[in-house]
């Protein structure tokens, strides 16, 4: 009798360790699938607010200091684009990553920040490349794309210190 418990005390041992093998494996995928949503989920969120405060700045009419030239102040549109990298915490936008463009008065769209009471758009996408392998071929590329889009109302600024072309002003300042 000892010999057919012992037989089946082994038996037992062995589908336990199958059983904790498997369940091992679907909790690992299950943890890696939760750590890329929430990494997803995390840059979306930190670009959503980078967008959004970016634009709220442009609406201001104002410019920054340039930090690599000191005294010298950027472009409207350099100054959106270098307070959505540093508010997002994202290295390496490409050149088309980050659009800005604006609507006139007369309902003409066109690139750049805009003038005193034009609907400034901005909009920046990116990339965040899927860590779990069966996660990876679930999504294009590997890569999770995502944009973030936000439009706002420039303030009446003074256009004195911007190079502005007849379009971006309203229809009251051309006349």
């Amino acid at each position: 009798m000892k010999t057919k418990l012992g037989k089946q005390h082994s038996k037992e041992r062995g589908s336990v360790l199958i059983e904790t093998a498997l369940t091992t494996v679907v909790f690992s995928m299950l943890l890696f699938a939760i750590f890329d949503f929430g990494r997803m989920y995390y840059f979306q969120s930190r670009l959503q607010h980078a967008v959004s405060q970016s634009t709220r700045y442009a609406t201001t009419g104002n410019t920054m200091e340039d930090p690599n030239a000191p005294g010298q102040q950027m472009s409207r549109e350099d100054s959106i684009m270098h307070m959505i990298k540093a508010l997002s915490g994202i290295e390496g936008f490409g050149p088309n990553d980050i659009v800005i463009q604006s609507m006139n008065a007369g309902g003409v769209i066109v690139a750049g920040a805009g003038g005193p009471g034009s609907v400034v758009t901005v909009r920046a996408s990116w990339r965040v490349p899927i860590l779990a392998p069966f996660l990876h071929a679930m999504f294009e590329g590997g890569e999770y794309e995502f944009s973030a889009t936000t439009s706002f109302r420039n303030e009446e600024f003074p256009t004195s210190a911007l190079d502005l072309a007849p379009w971006y002003l309203p229809q009251s300042a051309v006349a």
